[in-house]
């Protein structure tokens, strides 16, 4: 047999930290890699849940990587255990024969002597076997065996140092009952808490979730994410990466800001639809801006349909904080703003602003696809983007009149391959125009305020990344707001 070692580091404090990985599908990306070696880790969950499961798939992978490992039971019988786990492919019994992997059954009181004897039962499992790796189902019963709260809770900080003083990483397995009020003991000595639950979905059905509530020595990823019991064990599908295709970011350019550059495969790219849903309260003119000034810097022509909300001055003074001379960007590029409104531009716009104010629902159709496609079309060795709030449209010409153009338009950008970010407050708009403009655009970034926080969550990317939701924290240089 070839034996692999599939151990990570993780640098934690200027030391550098070994991850052991679980062999469970979905998990260790859930672990920034996997556990730190030496970890004891709660799995609690209702019967049913998978706790054994999960517990042998994470031996049985590490009897295979060179990390032998040790299965105590205090209710299963070893017979039980390979017949069960033989549905998932783990021949057990085979890895025993050569002392990669044993499965104990014995009673609590028997382990808990043994533990605190030199030379006693423990230490010559450990020892003779070469164990790397623990698992011991279940620490529920510990409690009946010490009724006493002070000596229970020394026993259990007890046993916990025991498999700390042989570097052993472990799972304890832990029975999870709803109805428990306070958060039990244990939750509080150990390193690490991965909860497994049940919660009721589609009527009758009942999806298994996963959460990891804590995780000494690595980063978690949070939440709830679905798992399923398969022919390959416990398959984890972690929510932010469902449908995530990997793809080259080479032909993509920075948003300004590498969290959301990392939630749009590598950042934007051209030709896409970006979708910014916002509410009536969330500030995102710095969000658009950073996007909108990466593509500047990269020499893009632009449209931009000016809404009521901001002014030619206003986006002037916005630009600068960013590093970007407008005057002179307009000079050297063909781009053009489009006023919606009667309103007077500055001086220095002049030949650079289109005045749609006065055109009726049929000109304007004709304006937008016929002349904006023909300047593009004439200036294609340059990459263009164009800009739109898509609530000033709607105010401006009519639900009805939106609805049918906007196919329109959306094939008119992909034909001219331009990035288009439309931003929509979705406070005031119909379930109707909503749908149309998620279903049309490539990406979804979502920001909205609950409280006295902004939030950030990418909804949708060309690989089908679903991001969590980031707190929007104002800073003081550009691109003047980070994601925690």
């Amino acid at each position: 047999m070839v034996i692999l070692t599939l151990n990570k580091m993780l640098k934690v404090g200027g030391c550098m930290k070994q991850l052991v990985t679980t062999g469970i599908n979905g998990l260790d990306s859930l672990l920034n890699g996997g556990i730190p070696k030496g970890n004891g880790i709660i799995v609690e969950g209702a019967p049913g849940t998978g706790k054994t499961t999960m517990g042998i798939q994470f031996l049985y992978h590490g009897a295979l990587n060179g990390e032998n490992g040790l299965y105590l039971s205090f209710q299963e019988f070893p017979d039980q255990i390979y017949s069960d786990m033989s549905n998932f492919g783990f021949n057990i019994k085979e890895l025993e024969k050569q002392k990669l992997l044993k499965i104990v059954l014995l009673s609590p009181e028997v382990l808990l002597e043994e533990m605190f004897i030199p030379s006693g039962l423990f230490e010559e499992l450990v020892e003779e076997y070469g164990c790397k790796r623990i698992v011991i189902d279940s620490l529920s019963i510990f409690k009946h065996l010490e009724e006493d709260v002070h000596k229970l809770r020394k026993l259990i900080y007890s046993f916990k140092n025991i498999l700390g003083k042989y570097r052993l990483t472990s799972l304890i397995i832990s029975e999870r009952y709803t109805n428990n009020q306070e958060l039990p003991f244990e939750h509080f000595i150990f390193d690490g808490l991965i909860q497994l639950n049940y919660r009721e979905k589609f009527d009758e059905y009942k999806e298994r979730t996963l959460e990891i509530l804590k995780m000494r020595g690595t980063k978690i990823e949070e939440g709830e994410h679905t798992y399923r019991l398969t022919d390959e064990g416990v398959y984890i599908l972690p929510s932010y990466r469902t449908l995530h295709i990997q793809r080259s970011i080479s032909q993509h350019i920075s948003t300004g800001n590498k969290v959301i550059d990392e939630n749009l495969d590598g950042g934007l790219q051209q030709g896409l639809i970006y979708l910014i849903e916002t509410d009536s309260t969330s500030m995102y003119k710095y969000i658009v801006s950073s996007f909108v000034s990466q593509l500047m810097k990269k020499s893009q022509n632009f449209t931009y349909l000016l809404p009521s909300m901001i002014t030619i001055p206003e986006i002037k003074a916005l630009l600068e904080q960013f590093g970007i001379n407008l005057e002179k960007y307009l000079f050297e590029h063909k781009s053009v703003f489009i006023e919606q409104f009667e309103r007077t531009p500055p001086t220095f716009l002049n030949g650079y602003v289109h005045s749609v104010s006065h055109l009726n629902n049929t000109d304007y159709r004709s304006f937008v696809l016929n002349d904006l496609g023909k300047l593009v079309r004439e200036n294609s060795k340059t990459d263009w983007f164009t800009i739109y709030n898509i609530n000033s449209v709607i105010d401006k010409r009519g639900k009805s009149f939106v609805l049918d153009l906007y196919p329109e338009l959306v094939a008119l950008q992909k034909e001219l391959n331009m990035s288009a970010f439309v931003v929509a407050n979705i406070d005031k708009l119909d379930n109707d125009v909503i749908a149309l403009l998620q279903h049309k655009a490539n990406a979804i970034i979502k920001t909205w305020r609950n409280n006295k926080y902004q939030y950030l969550q990418v909804m949708k990317s060309q690989s089908g990344i679903f991001s969590q939701p980031y707190i929007v924290e104002s800073v003081d240089a550009p691109p003047f707001f980070r994601l925690i």
